[in-house]
């Protein structure tokens, strides 16, 4: 084997481990963004369903006032 053809099998190696080392970080970086989006929706639905229930006890309270 010639050596250019050495040093390109050398050159491609590290091109795949760069590649390789880049795609494990997206995953990690993906995964951490994916999480927080599920803590946010979780927030939001703590917080519609908080509400939820007061407006509903609100209501419920001025149709009992309404009836008296």
């Amino acid at each position: 084997m010639a050596e250019t053809d050495k040093e390109l099998l050398i050159r491609i190696d590290e091109r795949v481990k760069t590649i390789y080392n880049r795609m494990d970080k997206f995953e990690t970086l993906f995964t951490n963004h994916l999480a927080h989006h599920e803590m946010w929706e979780n927030d939001i639905k703590a917080s519609l369903q908080r509400w939820l229930a007061v407006i509903i006890t609100a209501a419920g309270g001025a149709g009992a006032w309404g009836m008296m």
